[in-house]
């Protein structure tokens, strides 16, 4: 009994992290799979996480301590009730039985309502009020028990995308986390009966600015770096893992044993992240991941080491311990909302990165006493800082104009100086290549890139065009629309395109003309790939000849769009010989992988065509299938010596079942 505390608390986080990356994963592929659907989550874990502890901290204060056990024992009950009904009505609890395919913020903060609000609030109250429980007991170090808690947390950050997520599917993980909840319910009653907590009423009005403050900095830190981190690879619980870890551990380390308490350790791994940081952005865009991973995670955990470690410091006497952790919770809530909504809109680049980086290295400025050895490594991370802004707002060489919206930083980039051969606009999603055009008259109608007349779209259309009549084509993901060169009067084409910042530039001739000058019809829809697909297949919209699948040349895959569940609804937009056309090239996915797989489960032939890098031409690898035997024997023979035999062995996703730890690689061999 005197470890059921510890046990419980750990049980919780356990829990509550399986919970947030399960829900955050579901979510994900339903509203568009871009970036900010994590950062939303985030943020209303941090908002639920405030109320947890706010309903924690109202019953260490307001009620008899004998009467916790029986208040917590109820909210159990009402959620074991809701899950119950979900699982009746849905299938499955936690995953609501309605798709939306690209909703609003808004959209997103409602399912997480209606899905997850009551199993996270229950979770959510218990590091709070279980020590509240004991802090009274003699010998008890109240504290040391949120080192326990987060313990829990990191134990289910490694699990996560390792163990559960590629192994079992997302609703035997939401039936199982359900009937842990039940075992959690029954030690969290067992915990609090007959405890005597010593908390005593406190005022709200009394907030302390460091509660609030260095939590703040501790999410904000966090959330900039993820948000950084996702814009260039896909989010998925494989990367929030990562800089999630190293935010739990400082916890770990800075509520633990006084000897884990390092400021002059974490200070000197903050400035020499710092460092690495204002190299790292100098040398943009040619850093590889793995580096940026590691300069991320060694400034990420340098300062919320010390971050957290002055927070303990400065905490409360065991009585204002519930208000304590709610003001944590406040603050915590606040960076989060300073980064995923305030940055957004005032910022076109992640400037939130070198700002947070910034204001930290301002923080430990302040804290330490003048002439101390420490103040000399804060003021070196504060000018590294400053050096980072200033690397960051100048941009990539020949940066032209900027775009940040709720899908990401897109740049235009001028590459060449004007009048030479290859002068030319690109387009730009982070670090990753999305097209670009030349800007000499003879060459401003070439496609180029992965579009070229030899990649496996090019050879897709040749093949089409040696058949009577026009093209009719869907081609999901917009770019610059060099895909539009490629076709011919008579053709048609429409373009879905999830971002309207990439709408507006493919529009526009001064930077980009390929829609404008196509000699086919073209048409540009805004909207999610596969959410505009299930509705056209509702409204009975004629079937195309080629659909394109080209939502994967970027290193931020929305997996829901390469699913055996996805390849039906292609197949049903789809004349009966009809061609799919999917381009997987990525830096760090084997994604021809998933794609023969699915195909292959699907019943689909196909040809892997892999185009070799030229003049204008970025090396490209395309999967493209077809029911129609005599129109892949013209591809094959078209593309010549380009088609790929010894491909990998093949890898199915589902909707309910997919992750990248499979195919994850720094190099992978397409």
């Amino acid at each position: 009994m005197k470890r059921l505390p510890a046990i419980t608390i750990f049980i919780s986080a356990l829990l509550l992290f399986l919970l947030e990356l399960l829900v955050g994963r579901v979510a994900l592929p339903r509203f568009g799979g871009s970036a900010s659907i994590w950062t939303t989550c985030l943020l209303f874990f941090q908002v639920m996480l405030v109320a947890g502890y706010g309903w924690a901290h109202l019953l260490a204060t307001k009620v008899a301590p004998s009467r916790h056990a029986l208040a917590q024992a109820v909210l159990g009950v009402v959620t074991l009730a809701s899950l119950g009904w979900q699982w009746h009505a849905w299938g499955s609890p936690l995953i609501s039985d309605t798709t939306n395919w690209n909703g609003t913020p808004l959209d997103v903060l409602g399912f997480l309502v209606r899905t997850t609000a009551l199993p996270f609030l229950l979770l959510s109250t218990t590091a709070s009020l279980v020590q509240s429980a004991v802090s009274g007991e003699q010998g008890t170090n109240a504290f040391r028990l949120y080192s326990v808690s987060n313990a829990g947390a990191l134990v289910a950050l490694i699990l996560y995308p390792v163990a559960i997520e590629p192994l079992f599917a997302m609703t035997v993980q939401a039936k199982a986390l359900t009937v842990g909840l039940v075992v959690f319910l029954v030690c969290l009653v067992l915990s609090l009966r007959g405890r005597v907590a010593s908390s005593k009423p406190t005022s709200l009005g009394s907030l302390r600015v460091s509660w609030v403050l260095l939590p703040a900095l501790g999410t904000a830190l966090l959330s900039a770096a993820t948000n950084a981190l996702c814009q260039d690879l896909t989010p998925t619980p494989l990367l929030w893992a990562f800089p999630l870890a190293a935010y739990l551990v400082t916890f770990i380390v800075g509520f633990g044993d006084a000897r884990w308490r390092r400021p002059l350790l974490s200070a000197a791994l903050f400035a020499l992240g710092v460092l690495a940081l204002v190299l790292t952005t100098m040398f943009r865009p040619e850093v590889d991941l793995a580096l940026s991973i590691f300069t991320f995670g060694l400034v990420l955990f340098g300062g919320c080491w010390w971050l957290h470690a002055e927070l303990h410091d400065r905490r409360p006497e065991p009585e204002a311990l519930s208000s304590f952790y709610l003001q944590l919770a406040l603050g915590g809530a606040l960076g989060t909302a300073v980064v995923g909504i305030l940055s957004p809109i005032v910022f076109e680049d992640f400037y939130e990165l070198p700002l947070t980086v910034g204001a930290t290295a301002v923080a430990m400025v302040v804290a330490w006493p003048k002439g101390t050895q420490y103040r000399a490594l804060s003021w070196l991370a504060a000018a590294g800082a400053i050096a980072t802004f200033a690397l960051w707002a100048r941009g990539y060489e020949g940066q032209r104009e900027t775009m940040r919206s709720a899908y990401g930083v897109i740049r235009v980039q001028e590459e060449n100086s004007p009048g030479t051969p290859f002068h030319a606009f690109a387009l730009r999603h982070g670090d990753t290549l999305h097209g670009f055009q030349l800007r000499a008259p003879d060459k401003v109608d070439e496609p180029t890139a992965y579009f070229t007349r030899t990649s496996g779209l090019g050879v897709s259309v040749a093949a089409l065009h040696r058949r009577p009549g026009p093209i009719h084509a869907t081609i999901l993901g917009l770019g610059i629309g060099v895909a539009a060169a490629l076709f011919q009067q008579g053709d048609e084409v429409e373009f879905i395109e999830l971002s309207p910042d990439v709408i507006e530039l493919a529009k526009r001739d001064d930077r980009f003309s390929f829609v404008s000058r196509s000699k086919a019809t073209v048409r540009l829809r805004e909207g999610e790939a596969r959410g505009s697909l299930v509705k056209d297949v509702a409204a009975n919209v004629a079937p195309v000849d080629l659909l394109v699948v080209d939502v994967f040349s970027g290193d931020s895959v929305p997996t829901h769009l390469l699913t055996v569940e996805a390849i039906e609804l292609y197949r049903k937009r789809l004349t009966p010989n009809g061609l799919i056309a999917m381009h997987v090239s990525n830096r760090y996915l084997q994604l021809v992988r998933v794609a023969t797989g699915v195909l292959d489960a699907a019943g689909l032939p196909h040809v892997v065509v892999a185009g070799k890098r030229g003049d204008y031409a970025a090396f490209s690898v395309w999967v493209l299938a077809s029911a129609d035997p005599a129109l892949l024997d013209q591809v094959r023979a078209i593309a010549g010596e380009d088609v790929r035999t010894n491909t990998p062995p093949g890898l199915v996703w589902t909707d309910d079942l997919q992750s990248v730890v499979p195919i994850f690689s720094l190099n992978p061999v397409q």
